[in-house]
């Protein structure tokens, strides 16, 4: 006689979720390797978002494209490239700053605008983030970069 109680009745899709990408993460899955000599090598140059709003289908589109590509690249053998940016300089930042504060740019010194711009921009940076690992992204998180920061702006 077949056993009817080999799965759950109920499946909590978001513990399982999490489950898999906190193994994805711990294991290193998608980290890009320095040092692998014997694979080919595949980057993926990623035109970072401006972190001035929500992750949109737009954004879940793209980001699909990007992960198909690097998922295919993987199992032909290749050690994959898969950085995250952010472009954090521009104006849809500045735009967005200035609708949400009901404000303009010159209603402000400009290093009080910057710091009102900078913390836009972390927040969204957070939102995006957290969208793009629920989506199952294989990006290498810790290749992120962000284009305000010094060390990037140095390269």
């Amino acid at each position: 006689m077949i056993e009817m109680n080999i799965l759950p009745r109920k499946i909590d899709f978001v513990e399982v979720e999490k489950k898999w990408q906190n193994i994805w993460e711990e294991e290193g899955i998608y980290e890009y390797d320095w040092e692998e000599k014997d694979k080919k090598r595949y980057s993926i140059d990623t035109p970072p978002p401006y972190p001035s709003g929500d992750f949109h289908m737009g954004n879940v589109l793209n980001w699909t494209y990007f992960d198909i590509r690097a998922r295919y690249k993987r199992m032909q053998g290749f050690n994959v490239h898969f950085p995250q940016g952010w472009d954090c300089h521009g104006l849809p930042t500045e735009v967005a700053v200035e609708k949400a504060y009901k404000i303009r740019r010159s209603d402000l010194p400009p290093d009080k605008f910057r710091a009102l711009c900078e913390e836009w921009i972390e927040q969204y940076i957070g939102k995006m983030k957290e969208a793009i690992i629920r989506l199952g992204c294989s990006v290498d998180w810790s290749l992120e970069y962000r284009t305000m920061d010094p060390s990037y702006i140095r390269k």
